[in-house]
């Protein structure tokens, strides 16, 4: 099993009835749930600057170790959101963060990655090398679009020589323009298969990257908002935070109904859209919601919306945890604001 960095989570996970403060911060994840490549979608825009006009402290968390926060603030901010670098938060940046609390200031880090993982580490007062020869005390690996035969056979060699491997995030593949191709996670399974090592991960699902942003506002009720349960939800989750599935990525209704316990969503938003009812915690009167002959069934008299759902869910994940078996029914995959 691969290890995550150690760290203790500053909250507690609080039922939402019964936590008397109100969320104080928003997590978001990017792809899928802000933005498509270079566009926004539909409903973020309005859906974060509300937070904004409620002076609700938001911060970005990605796993992305390839670009530097100042990089990430500029994209978002072109799609009408205003961002600072202060309020991203990389996989990379809490890798250098990691090992520049456990080697200190001046240490050597063998370096396979790109740009964003370099600055990160360089920014802690790390020393980068990209030679064994210079007796690194770790190897800090992100994805390297660029990787050579060469740099592969070189991490092969420093981690069977014993040094400390950390990698940014365990991403086993991404989205390309035709097709999917290899993350970060792809190279981490190489580099394991080779050697027979694994590495310590910093990035999602691991809770350190959520309890990191957390920690930096201040915040005591944070909320984690995310597209893929096996990454922002199953993070959030682990950190002891609230989370919210938001339906414009990977991840559907009858996802999070089959997901196991570690990455069941407390909150379902068909888009960002939905921030303001959610924050507002506004009274909702939901259908009902049986499980008849093993199936769900909604009340399908009226629109569908997130507050049915949540109720459906929870009543199937119950049954579902005494071992009963209950599918999706007429539960809807996605519904819409």
């Amino acid at each position: 099993m691969t290890p995550v960095a150690n760290a203790t989570s500053p909250v507690g996970r609080r039922a939402p009835e019964e936590s008397g403060a109100p969320i104080d911060c928003v997590l978001f994840d990017l792809d899928g749930v802000v933005y498509h490549g270079p566009d926004p979608i539909s409903g973020a825009v309005e859906g974060i600057n509300y937070l904004h006009e409620q002076s609700i402290p938001v911060n970005y968390v990605t796993n992305n170790a390839t670009r530097t926060a100042e990089v990430v603030a500029e994209h978002i901010s072109t799609l009408g959101i205003s961002t600072t670098p202060t309020e991203v938060t990389t996989s990379a940046q809490v890798l250098a963060g990691q090992l520049a609390a456990k080697f200190g200031t001046g240490a050597s880090i063998y370096l396979v990655g790109a740009t964003g993982l370099a600055t990160a580490l360089e920014a802690e007062g790390l020393s980068v090398t990209r030679s064994i020869d210079d007796a690194p005390v770790a190897i800090a690996q992100g994805l390297d679009p660029d990787i050579t035969y060469q740099t592969i056979v070189a991490a092969c060699e420093a981690i069977t020589a014993g040094i400390e491997w950390w990698a940014s995030n365990p991403d086993y593949s991404m989205v390309g323009t035709r097709s999917r191709v290899p993350g970060n996670g792809a190279f981490i399974d190489m580099l394991s298969q080779l050697t027979g090592a694994q590495p310590t991960i910093v990035g999602k699902p691991s809770p350190h990257m959520m309890e990191f942003a957390a920690h930096r506002i201040g915040a005591t009720r944070p909320l984690m908002v995310g597209d893929r349960l096996d990454t922002d939800i199953e993070g959030g989750n682990s950190a002891g935070f609230e989370t919210a599935l938001v339906l414009t990525g990977v991840h559907d209704i009858h996802d999070a109904l089959r997901a196991r316990p570690g990455l069941r969503p407390t909150y379902i938003l068909p888009s960002l859209r939905g921030l303001p009812k959610l924050i507002r915690n506004s009274a909702h009167s939901s259908s009902a919601c049986r499980i008849v002959d093993g199936q769900l069934r909604l009340d399908e008299s009226g629109k569908v919306g997130s507050a049915d759902v949540e109720d459906a869910l929870r009543l199937a994940w119950e049954a579902m945890d005494r071992g009963e078996d209950v599918a999706p029914g007429n539960l809807p995959r996605r519904i819409h604001d």
